[in-house]
């Protein structure tokens, strides 16, 4: 591939690109009355022969012209797409809608998913974190009736757990608001994972009944943020999207496709796998049968210089990958904006 002529690449980024948008097959005079490579159409057909002697090119049928092979979209995503800029209108629009959700890190999540479905024209997926990965901020004991209470529970990333707690006996209001200061004291600034009974089997001033509290409190705590149900969630928008394609004319395909958003943690386990920058994951490549004919682009969002989540687009092999990686990127910057902007703000209130 190293030894490719820059002609052959020239004619395969052609047909690549004209097959991206037409979706039928190609011939050489079509790529030489609309492309001005500075060769004949005959040489171009001596060149496509060539390219599919080579793999990159498919013949779907005798008289017809030639579809890009997806050994020949790797090589166009590796070597010769050109990513461009979004248009400044279109980002301005993205931070404005951003803005409406500020402090809402799950309805921003979501916006995510709906922005790229509708700018990308495909299937969005967009995996929210777990929340054991996040920090915990505040948790506020709410007495309920007697022996109930509610926990509520908000991590430094805004994202917001109820928990109904029942205590081995009474709980007055005064020993709950008490409990709640103590509690938030010790977990200030620390990772959930760190949250145990030992933070405060020192502290003198509680009776023997509060300490006992404080120690079911935070048995329940660690229960509620750690437990199996605390996986990551995953939004998808624009599943119908793909009905616009004629790769998608085939109704069992489309079931075959659709039936592997019922199985929503198998996409979510398969999210997870692409947790560091930016994946292209062509056909084959996939490891889920139901996306064996499609693409998958994913890149990953972050707090605190900590991957938190990834958000991906599935859509045909045929699809427009310099639009989807730029339009991933920018969502994927702006998401990570909206996440540690909040953070920083909230820490310069506390101070």
């Amino acid at each position: 591939m190293d030894k490719m002529k820059e002609r052959k690449l020239s004619i395969l980024r052609a047909i690549i690109q004209d097959y991206i948008i037409t979706a039928e097959p190609i011939g050489s005079r079509t790529i030489a009355k609309k492309y001005n490579l500075g060769v004949s159409a005959a040489t171009i057909r001596n060149e496509m022969a060539d390219l599919e002697e080579m793999g990159l090119l498919i013949q779907p049928h005798t008289s017809a012209g030639r579809v890009p092979s997806e050994k020949a979209y790797r090589l166009y995503v590796d070597q010769l797409m050109q990513i461009k800029k979004l248009d400044e209108i279109v980002e301005k629009s993205i931070r404005d809608s951003y803005k409406q959700y500020v402090e809402q890190i799950e309805k921003s999540i979501e916006l995510t998913a709906k922005l790229l479905a509708q700018l990308t024209s495909y299937t969005s997926l967009v995996l929210t974190p777990e929340i054991r990965s996040l920090n915990c901020k505040l948790v506020q004991l709410i007495r309920i009736q007697d022996e109930r209470i509610l926990m509520v529970i908000i991590t430094k990333e805004n994202v917001v757990k109820n928990h109904e707690i029942v205590l081995s006996q009474s709980v007055e209001e005064a020993e709950l608001t008490k409990l709640t200061n103590i509690l938030n004291y010790f977990i200030k600034d620390l990772d959930i994972s760190m949250i145990n009974s030992e933070l405060i089997k020192e502290i003198d001033q509680l009776s023997i009944k509060e300490n006992q509290f404080l120690q079911d409190i935070i048995s329940n705590l660690k229960n509620v943020l750690l437990d199996s149900d605390n996986k990551n969630t995953l939004y998808s928008n624009g599943m119908t999207n793909l009905l616009n394609y004629p790769e998608f004319n085939d109704i069992d395909k489309v079931k075959h496709f659709l039936e592997i958003f019922q199985e929503k943690q198998t996409i979510a386990e398969l999210l997870k796998n692409y947790a560091n920058g930016t994946h292209i994951v062509i056909g084959n490549e996939n490891t889920i049968s139901q996306f064996k004919d499609c693409s998958l682009l994913t890149a990953t969002y972050q707090f605190n210089g900590q991957n938190l989540g990834t958000i991906g687009v599935v859509g045909p092999i045929r699809m427009n990958y310099d639009h989807v990686v730029s339009v991933l990127a920018f969502l994927s910057q702006e998401l990570n904006k909206q996440i540690n902007q909040n953070r920083y703000s909230k820490n310069t209130d506390e101070r």
